[in-house]
């Protein structure tokens, strides 16, 4: 695997992780005003929705034609 693809995939799952502490954050706080716990789990959605979309795009950044090689 290339360093840049990598460092791509460690940047994601950071945000993954990131994404989740505040769900956990969020979960805990059910005193909280509801617009405000609306607002933040739109924004956690929309961070996904990035980190979906980047993954998608690094899966077909690289050539996987190393794969067929195990198979011989």
């Amino acid at each position: 695997m290339r360093l840049q693809t990598r460092e791509n995939i460690s940047k994601q799952g950071a945000e993954i992780a990131s994404v989740r502490g505040t769900l956990q954050a969020l979960a805990e706080s059910w005193g909280t005003d509801v617009k405000y716990l609306q607002t933040r789990i739109a924004e956690m959605e929309e961070k996904l929705t990035k980190v979906q979309n980047t993954l998608a795009e690094i899966e077909y950044s690289e050539e996987i034609d190393w794969l067929g090689k195990l198979n011989e």
